[in-house]
């Protein structure tokens, strides 16, 4: 069963998108926008060098690395609290 963790915000093409961070594994992390009404959402985890990767999102568009790593430090930053 996934827990939800907190939400992220983060700045896309002049729109702040926002949702929750949920997660299942304690591995990979989901991302689901809820303040626009973009449809998007993705999967992300940390790969073993420590770097941010989507491994899972919408088909029709690719998110920019910059996000994930946004996101990926606002997951980190939730963990040393």
């Amino acid at each position: 069963m996934s827990k939800i963790l907190f939400n992220a915000e983060f700045n896309m093409r002049n729109r702040t998108l926002g949702g929750p961070i949920t997660v299942a594994d304690e591995q990979e992390y989901l991302f689901v926008n809820r303040n626009t009404g973009d449809d998007i959402y993705f999967k992300l985890k940390k790969s073993e060098n420590g770097q941010w990767k989507q491994t899972w999102g919408a088909t029709s568009f690719n998110m920019p690395q910059e996000i994930i790593d946004i996101v990926g430090k606002q997951i980190e930053a939730y963990f040393e609290k």
